[in-house]
């Protein structure tokens, strides 16, 4: 990785990129996505010794997940829900619905600004860009670059010509002109991060370049009376553990209906219970977050809510809080958890983060699922999924509701005499 300190750094290690292009262009699809399906081949060995020194670097076990789904049949998959003939990557394919022909071409080269909590986000980036027969380059923090640089390393034993579309960098966010350099570059910049990251580098997108932004997400649970039992609870600590609770599709709380056999208050005592036994180290977080974590702890009880807390320190904490205001976790593996009476009621808890909303895990009986779907969905949900399940999302998904190809590419459309 190249550590960009001028203007004249990125113009350096982005000289190669036009011919990595040309070479990128000339590839078919389909050998692309055998490419890519190898590397993810690579990774599902356990013996391979590079791939375990990566792993050592305290992936999250989601990452096993991403790579079990990175085969030539969900490759495959994605680029037909998005494009149908996968083929019109490559060459002008008759429309569809007939009158002459289509072709789509991706930009010559994208700037991506990835985040440096979830390394996944980073390899679907990059396989998507592959796919639209992009180059790439990346800027990632030094510390976050060990399974996208893997991946690059095994494409290069492999598939040279794909290793070489993608250069990697390092720059300081508050670096202005460097960062404005790498958007220059391109054709297409995807930017990763905070709102106050995204509304740093919005002006300096150069007017021309596609730009593709995706901010600050939050994600919850919802749990129906009839499925306030254990085993939710307990299929609950998958999507709060993964990534430390970091990513867009961590839960921040649960809402839980009353009225069941079991109440709100018996779930948070059996998520709690769940966390204890799953949870036996420290989670990665900040001192203002821990600070925010103690002071929680001390002061719920004083407004009527029950406090489960690990036994020492701030492995783990499940807050029963009586008012269902949406509240945000100040993270470490720290739930709220909100009594409700009916969970199609409480999308006013929900307006002041509307904007934000990624995904609800949800437990619910089948007869109740539809009705529900189409409440959450109204309300401003892009994902809706089981509890336990929040963390693994199809490569199909819908990123922040949007495609992931669709986004990157231009429409041809050649129009025939005979059309």
């Amino acid at each position: 990785m190249t550590l960009c300190q001028s203007r004249q750094d990125v113009v350096a290690i982005t000289a190669g990129l036009p011919e990595a292009h040309r070479r990128l262009a000339a590839l078919p699809v389909f050998e692309i996505v055998d490419a890519l399906s190898a590397v993810a081949h690579r990774w599902r060995d356990l013996t391979d010794r590079q791939r375990r020194e990566v792993a050592a670097c305290g992936l999250a076990p989601e990452t096993a997940f991403l790579f079990a789904h990175l085969t030539r049949s969900h490759l495959l998959a994605l680029l037909k829900s998005e494009l149908g003939d996968p083929a019109i990557l490559d060459d002008f394919q008759p429309r569809p619905a007939g009158g002459g022909f289509v072709r789509v071409f991706g930009p010559r080269c994208i700037t991506h600004l990835f985040p440096g909590n979830v390394s996944d986000v980073a390899i679907v980036g990059l396989v998507s860009a592959w796919l639209a027969k992009s180059t790439s380059l990346v800027r990632i923090g030094r510390n976050d670059a060990a399974l996208p640089r893997w991946f690059v390393d095994v494409l290069r034993e492999t598939h040279p010509t794909l290793a070489d579309a993608c250069v990697f960098a390092a720059w300081e966010t508050g670096k202005r002109e460097i960062t404005r350099a790498a958007l220059e570059m391109s054709d297409c910049v995807v930017v990763y991060g905070s709102d106050e990251t995204i509304a740093a580098v919005r002006p300096l997108v150069p007017p021309g370049v596609r730009a593709l932004f995706h901010g600050h997400r939050v994600s919850f649970g919802a749990v129906a009376r009839e499925c306030c039992r254990k085993e939710v609870a307990v299929a609950a600590v998958a999507d709060i553990v993964a990534h430390d609770q970091r990513g867009c599709l961590s839960p921040h709380l649960y809402y839980v209906e009353s009225g069941g056999q079991s109440s709100p208050l018996d779930f948070a005592e059996a998520l709690a219970q769940a966390l204890g036994e799953v949870c036996r180290t420290p989670p990665v977080v900040s001192p203002a977050d821990a600070a925010r974590i103690w002071q929680i702890r001390g002061a719920l009880p004083l407004s009527g809510g029950v406090v489960f807390q690990s036994a020492t320190g701030i492995d783990w904490t499940v807050l029963h809080d009586p008012d269902p205001s949406f509240c945000l976790s100040p993270l470490g593996r720290t739930l709220w958890i909100k009594p409700v009476a009916d969970l199609a009621g409480i999308a006013p808890h929900l307006q002041a983060v509307r904007s934000h909303l990624q995904a609800v895990g949800l437990a619910a009986p089948p007869e109740r699922l539809p009705h529900l779907a189409r409440y959450f969905s109204e309300n401003g949900v892009g994902r809706i999924c089981p509890i336990g399940a929040m963390q693994r999302p199809p490569l199909t998904w819908h990123h922040d509701g949007r495609f992931r190809l669709l986004d990157l590419l231009r429409f041809v459309d050649w129009e025939t005499p005979d059309g």
